[in-house]
């Protein structure tokens, strides 16, 4: 056994949504998905990590955060991100790298997880490397500090 699980999330490009007609111009893997939104802050400031999550239908998802809270911030925008080496005999539970992404990052939208990762991450050391157009997020992050010893 590793001391450690990498997850590596390659995150390629980013996407300005002014609409909910644009979110049919973006080409979206729907099948689980991580997703970083951003936009102007009152308080961060413009251009601003808002929320990370997760969604099976994420061009579902972005057409309720617009119908929704998000529907009233400028400069909106959003980053997909595929895990690229899920090659793990178990399924990858989303959960896992999203809670850590929220816990180290803490996004001002963000509720759940901002003060502790999710359950099923805390049951072996896990190591977050994002790749490409990270944008706001470190290069690397982990839940060592979370970890049932």
């Amino acid at each position: 056994m590793t001391e450690y699980q990498e997850i590596i999330i390659d995150w390629p490009t980013r996407y300005r949504i002014n609409n909910v007609d644009d979110i049919k111009k973006i080409e979206i893997d729907n099948a689980n998905v991580l997703y970083q939104l951003y936009g102007d802050h009152h308080v961060y400031g413009r251009d601003a990590l808002l929320y990370i999550g997760i969604s099976v239908y994420a061009d579902n998802r972005l057409r309720q955060h617009l119908n929704g809270i998000f529907g009233h911030v400028n400069n909106l925008s959003v980053s997909f991100g595929r895990i690229e080496n899920n090659n793990d005999d178990l399924e990858l539970d989303l959960e896992v790298p999203e809670s850590i992404l929220i816990a180290c990052h803490k996004p001002s939208y963000n509720k759940e997880f901002i003060h502790d990762v999710s359950q099923k991450a805390k049951h072996h050391k896990i190591i977050v490397i994002n790749n490409g157009n990270n944008e706001a997020l470190k290069t690397c992050c982990t839940n060592f500090w979370w970890v049932d010893k």
